[in-house]
């Protein structure tokens, strides 16, 4: 954890961050080409990191892929959305912020596109 954690704003931020990534997992269950995955060690938690310049939520030892290429996910800060997690960088540059959901909780049309590309 790179931040200190303040309740109960963390605790909705931290929360909402978990539920997208499971959210995800669910999807790439059934989306060709995605995959989550994880660096957990045995009895390891979740090490989640706020970017320092925007406040943003990641979670650094779960890792996306789309057809090969690492995306970079996070989640903004204090948002009020119900599925607030974007793609800001694929394989490890910086890219046009994507966001992963729509509001109804499936993955978004623009999510799709870049996926296509990639």
């Amino acid at each position: 954890m790179s931040y200190n954690r303040v309740i109960p704003r963390d605790l909705f931020n931290e929360s909402n961050l978990l539920k997208c990534y499971g959210r995800l997992y669910i999807l790439s269950e059934t989306t060709p080409g995605l995959r989550v995955f994880d660096t957990l060690g045995e009895g390891e938690a979740f090490d989640i990191q706020q970017d320092q310049n925007s406040g943003a939520l990641t979670i650094s030892n779960v890792h996306v892929e789309a057809r090969g290429h690492r995306l970079e996910l996070k989640r903004i800060m204090n948002s009020r959305d119900p599925w607030p997690l974007f793609v800001e960088a694929i394989d490890g540059w910086p890219c046009e912020p994507v966001q992963v959901f729509a509001d109804n909780g499936n993955l978004h049309p623009e999510f799709l596109d870049l996926m296509n590309r990639l």
